[in-house]
Formats: structure tokens, C-alpha cells, sequence
């Protein structure tokens, strides 16, 4: 199993205090989603996408997003950096993993970088983390190739928590300016979309 260097006191600490003043309802991933909608219709990277549906009443629904990205790689190194990453408040998730890799770094820069690593196992690392504390941070994922590899592919899971009205209806903005040009995919419930990008600066 691949397995995290090093454990960020820190991180640890601001995990245990959200999940002490605030409410971790987790959502329902199987939920039944009668329907949902977003607009604009046709998104650029950078746009706040408005996301409408209806489930049960009172439902707590997970919504996930999910996306590629291929990373070059120089001098056998790679690495992706994120500028602004929103993470919203209550249960929530990130997960990354990396293929062709011999490790992964995630680093969270603030006043100072707070970093995990994590050896591959056959070429794959992966960070997983739950109910991260609600803001806006720079994140960096780094590490080492597997020797000759000229790209290296990361794939990017992050879920959070809707809840819906008595009425059964639910309203979620998403930001999109973490997300690159092309298609990802959004799955809230038990009902799935494939989304695709324009790149605004093409427009």
C-alpha cells in the first residue's frame, strides 16, 4: 500500500478543531436525483457554474467532481500547481493520484508550505483527506517520474455535501477555476454528467 512520509502536526490539528465546531453530515452518494441542471450552458474555465436539482426532502447528497490532467515532465520531476483551490465547509473530500510515478507531494502553502508525501506503489501514488477545513488555499503536487516518462497523469476526486430543502430541492454554486480546458465530469447522487470547458482566453 502506498504509504504517507511524513504527518503534518499542523493539518492535523486545524482537522480535529474544524470537525469540532462544525457539522459533518455526510452526503448520500446513492441518492435519488430526479433531476438537476447548470448554467451557463456552454462554460469557460474561471466560470462559477449554478447548479440546480430536486432529490427527497431533506436529503443530504454527495456531489463528486472528477478531472485529468497531464503533467510534462523535466529532468525526470513533475509538477502542478493550483492557485486558488475553494474548499467549502461541512464533509468534504480530496483525493489525487498520480500514475508512472515513483512518489507524490502534496503541499499546502500558507504563511509556510505544509507538506505529505507518499511513495508509489507500481507507479501509482495516491492522498486521500476528509473534512478539510473550509477556505481558499495554493496547493502544489510534485514528486519524481518513473524513469523515461515524458508525462505523467493525475487524476483528481472531490466530493462535498448538499442539502436539499423540505421541498426536496438543492442550489450549489462551483467555481471552475481549478479546472483545465476539456471535459470532467459531475455526479450528484446517483446521476452523472460530463461537462466540457472552453478555454476563456479563446473566446
Amino acid at each position: 500500500m502506498p504509504f504517507s512520509k511524513d504527518n503534518n502536526l499542523f493539518l492535523n490539528v486545524s482537522k480535529a478543531l474544524y470537525s469540532l465546531t462544525s457539522v459533518q453530515r455526510e452526503g448520500n452518494p446513492e441518492a435519488i436525483v430526479e433531476e438537476w441542471s447548470f448554467f451557463p450552458l456552454s462554460p469557460c474555465t474561471g466560470d462559477v457554474l449554478d447548479i440546480t436539482g430536486r432529490t427527497g426532502p431533506g436529503e443530504n447528497i454527495t456531489m463528486a467532481v472528477s478531472f485529468s490532467i497531464n503533467v510534462p515532465v523535466t529532468g525526470n520531476k513533475y509538477e502542478h500547481l493550483f492557485e486558488k483551490v475553494g474548499i467549502p465547509g461541512g464533509s468534504n473530500s480530496f483525493q489525487v493520484m498520480a500514475q508512472k510515478v515513483s512518489d507524490l507531494n502534496f503541499i499546502v502553502r500558507m504563511f509556510v508550505d505544509f507538506k505529505r508525501s507518499f511513495d508509489a506503489e507500481d507507479g501509482i501514488a495516491k492522498f486521500y483527506e476528509k473534512n478539510v477545513p473550509h477556505g481558499t488555499y495554493e496547493i502544489v503536487i510534485n514528486g519524481n517520474a518513473v524513469g523515461g516518462e515524458k508525462n505523467v497523469r493525475l487524476d483528481f476526486l472531490a466530493t462535498q455535501t448538499i442539502k436539499a430543502d423540505e421541498a426536496g430541492h438543492f442550489h450549489q454554486k462551483y467555481d471552475t477555476c481549478t479546472l483545465p480546458e476539456g471535459d470532467f465530469t459531475v455526479k450528484i447522487g446517483d446521476s452523472e454528467k460530463v461537462i466540457s470547458l472552453a478555454d476563456e482566453t479563446k473566446e
